[in-house]
């Protein structure tokens, strides 16, 4: 009986001799030849489309980019309870059959025309009926967060002494409806991270009492810097009613500055502070009060947006320029309407005399020719 090794010698004769008389069975070379060449071209094609994209981002990233920041002051967005209903926030909103555009209707056109918008939100957003033990309690109905949508503002800060005036749970509801209305907040141990145009914005939220909290910004700063190509501190402090810094704001701003910050920009006060270019970088000491719910008629109605502009090359700042946007918290003088209004003509001169009288008492303070005025510069 043949061993093993007389089969495998047949079979493999037989495989020769196919080979030989039907050699297309075995080797399609026309046929393998062009699926080879067809690979290699494939290949080819999707290199240079990966150059051509490396090269399109070499561009982008070389490329100068306008980055414009807005800041605006402590926005309460709804009320304390125990106020009287009659021109009320909430008043305010059933009388304007519940339009939620309707406060921030004012300053639009300069809000929905920059990169990124952040004020203070300065109330919490919670249905919530048991407050803390204060003075003033602070909510609103957390569709509320509406009008923050609709007046283009991307992210808030929420340091200060209002986010927790319904406990933790005011506090947990107020980030949840952010959460769900898409808008970013900073502070309270949460940084932002916004992205413009190919740029991160990184954003730091805190409330400055004492000098305290130095190592603690200190650590975010240098955090966020890590990630960002632009980062700003939003601070809560200072003295109600106060026109001038104190010397312990000036302290933390400069701080904030000398430790990677881009712009620091603070509010508590509910008035307008001056403003400081400090190493080429704007510290703006109090934005004062904008879309404010915390008052029916405050007698210092005066307030600003504050528009930082970075020109950004490669990734990093090599220019940042200020704008002062003169404004009223309210369209009408007589109350406040809740509808915070650019001012034209001598009432934005007015202001923005203001603004520079209080720099002028600054060792930095801007002026009219390092910060020329909102007029001049929208002629």
């Amino acid at each position: 009986m043949p061993n093993k090794s007389v089969y495998k010698a047949a079979i493999l004769f037989f495989a020769l001799l196919l080979m030989l008389v039907y050699p297309a069975m075995f080797f399609p070379r026309a046929e393998y030849s062009c699926k080879g060449e067809g690979v290699l071209d494939e290949l080819a094609r999707e290199m240079q489309d990966i150059e051509r994209l490396k090269r399109r981002i070499r561009e982008e990233q070389n490329r100068e980019k306008k980055i414009v920041l807005s800041f605006a002051g402590d926005c309460t967005i709804g009320a304390d309870d125990r106020f009287r209903y009659e021109n009320s926030f909430h008043h305010r909103l059933a009388v304007e059959g519940n339009d939620f555009s309707y406060f921030f209707r004012g300053v639009l056109p300069v809000l929905e025309k920059d990169d990124m918008t952040l004020v203070n939100l300065e109330s919490t957003f919670t249905n919530s009926k048991c407050p803390i033990p204060k003075k003033y309690n602070y909510r609103g109905d957390p569709s509320y967060t509406a009008i923050l949508k609709a007046g283009s503002v991307e992210m808030v800060n929420i340091s200060n002494n209002h986010i927790y005036d319904y406990g933790m749970q005011g506090y947990m509801d107020t980030l949840t409806a952010l959460q769900r209305a898409g808008i970013l907040f900073c502070g309270e141990k949460n940084i932002a991270f916004y992205t413009t145009k190919g740029i991160t914005v990184g954003c730091i939220g805190y409330t400055g009492w004492d000098w305290n909290v130095h190592k603690d910004l200190e650590r975010d700063i240098h955090y966020a810097r890590e990630k960002a190509h632009i980062v700003v501190v939003s601070i809560h402090w200072g003295t109600d009613r106060a026109n001038y810094p104190s010397s312990h704001q000036i302290k933390l701003g400069r701080f904030c500055i000398d430790n990677g910050a881009d712009v620091v920009v603070g509010h508590h006060p509910h008035v307008i502070q001056g403003i400081e270019k400090y190493k080429d970088r704007y510290i703006v000491y109090s934005l004062g009060n904008f879309c404010y719910g915390g008052s029916k008629n405050p007698s210092d109605k005066d307030t600003f947006i504050f528009q930082n502009i970075f020109t950004v090359r490669d990734g990093r700042i090599i220019e940042s320029n200020g704008e002062v946007i003169p404004c009223s918290i309210s369209s009408v003088s007589h109350i406040n309407d809740y509808q915070p209004t650019i001012l034209r003509g001598k009432e934005a001169e007015r202001v923005m005399s203001r603004v520079y009288r209080y720099s002028s008492a600054l060792e930095f303070g801007i002026n009219e020719k390092s910060l020329p005025s909102f007029l001049t510069l929208r002629k």
